[in-house]
């Protein structure tokens, strides 16, 4: 049985994609799981749900930080603005390959970043999470 029952994995780069995906698939961590490429398609997906299918919100988001269109930050802002229009609050957890400090600490400064998850994303990354 599925811990969770979506997930939304915001990613650009398809490697990382198939990672994640596979991951995820293996070890049973979510019944469904979305994925999209940059952070305007994810609120797109997003306020489109709000709007209609309340029940089917991600449980989970995992977001990259670097991607075009609407990186991880602008989507994080973006996110703060709409947040009261979802009953059900998915947690975020940011997913980057940076090491920078002031990446970790901007993160934390958003409510609903959970933590900051270095890629790849494992198995024990999933198990720790609740």
């Amino acid at each position: 049985m599925s811990r969770f029952k979506s997930i939304l994995l915001i990613e650009d780069d398809p490697i990382t994609i198939m990672v994640c995906e596979r991951i995820i698939r293996m070890t049973g961590f979510a019944e469904k799981l979305k994925s999209v490429t940059n952070g305007q398609e994810a609120m797109d997906y997003l306020q489109d749900l709000a709007k209609k299918q309340e029940s089917e919100m991600p449980d989970i988001i995992f977001l990259d930080i670097n991607m075009p269109v609407m990186n991880g930050w602008e989507f994080l802002e973006q996110f703060n603005k709409v947040e009261a229009l979802f009953t059900k609050q998915p947690s975020v957890y940011v997913l980057s390959s940076t090491v920078d400090p002031e990446d970790y600490a901007r993160a934390a400064s958003y409510g609903v970043v959970k933590r900051f998850v270095s890629k790849p994303l494992t198995k024990d990354v999933l198990e720790s999470i609740d």
